[in-house]
């Protein structure tokens, strides 16, 4: 059964009319790449503290942070970025446009777009590996990392549901695959929205990531997800424990959608902290955003006292 939503009217349009947002942008802009491709970022507060909410899979764009905006506006400087594929970003036809390192690229643009020298990094599962690549190799723009429900590598389970093959029928996580993607993008769409948030009483979260879902199409999301290079295991270990700044990982204590063996190996490779939300997950961002809310800030206000340090890089 197919949710009762509009086709494909993009997202941007609906958030666009008066008093839908909490929050309005003070500053948004463009930046763009030696290719042409053009991304998209918006800017909230003023403070010399800066926090970037990371650009999340562009399944979702940067409304995906909207619980997060307006609470941590107040007392930081939060910059969004749209990640290529969605949201008012660019959509390159060539897979090889989507990877971490143009992902990377975008994130250093819109710091030097936005005068900010270093921003405390925010990123959310699969784009964890986005925030490690910066943390670790470009130090000097980045004063912490927070890793939300981080996914570093990719597990045997999505691999082997994204290279399947074509199946005669598709049910469950075996949806996650591309010839799928391209036969009912908006029925993998649904299906995610309510796999993602499987609590009663979510109906605005599955509406939210539906609308945010098809402000892109199959075809991208899968140049988007083929493109973007996720970590081997020991490959992200090694390079978590070259990261010198203070680091957060937040873990799913409920029913999580990924296996929660990342996160205490990241906050333990960093010298990071670890917070685990005992009973809540998933989607704890948007689901119990009061709770990720009050333990981000805490975090960055520690920070920013300098109270929360990191340790030294090891060889």
């Amino acid at each position: 059964m197919s949710l009762a939503l509009p086709d494909r009217i993009p997202d941007y349009v609906l958030e666009a009319l008066p008093g839908s947002r909490v929050r309005e942008p003070d500053e948004s802009g463009f930046v763009e790449d030696e290719a042409g491709v053009r991304v998209y970022w918006e800017a909230f507060g003023d403070s010399d503290d800066v926090v970037c909410l990371l650009p999340p899979w562009a399944l979702g764009h940067s409304r995906g942070w909207r619980a997060q905006v307006p609470y941590l506006s107040r007392h930081f400087r939060v910059i969004t970025i749209d990640p290529r594929g969605n949201g008012r970003s660019d959509r390159p036809e060539h897979a090889a446009a989507y990877s971490r390192a143009a992902h990377v690229g975008d994130t250093l643009a819109v710091l030097d777009a936005t005068g900010t020298d270093s921003a405390m990094m925010v990123s959310v599962s699969p784009r964890g590996a986005l925030g490690l690549d910066l943390a670790a190799n470009h130090a000097d723009r980045v004063r912490a990392s927070v890793f939300v429900t981080p996914q570093l590598w990719a597990e045997r389970d999505f691999l082997d549901w994204f290279k399947g093959g074509r199946r005669e029928g598709y049910d469950g996580t075996s949806k996650m695959n591309p010839h799928y993607w391209r036969e009912d993008f908006r029925g993998f769409v649904e299906w995610f929205a309510r796999w993602a948030s499987p609590h009663r009483h979510s109906m605005r979260q599955i509406e939210e990531i539906v609308h945010h879902g098809l402000g892109t199409d199959a075809e991208t999301l899968i140049r988007a997800t083929v493109g973007f290079e996720m970590y081997e295991r020991e490959e992200a270990l090694a390079t978590a424990r070259r990261v010198r700044c203070p680091v957060l990982v937040t873990q799913n204590g409920g029913k999580a959608m990924y296996p929660k063996h990342t996160s205490g190996p990241l906050a333990e490779a960093t010298g990071g902290r670890l917070h685990v939300f005992e009973g809540l997950g998933p989607a704890i961002a948007s689901r119990w955003p009061v709770a990720m809310n009050i333990v981000v800030r805490e975090f960055l206000e520690s920070v920013r006292a300098g109270d929360a340090v990191g340790r030294e890089a090891v060889a």
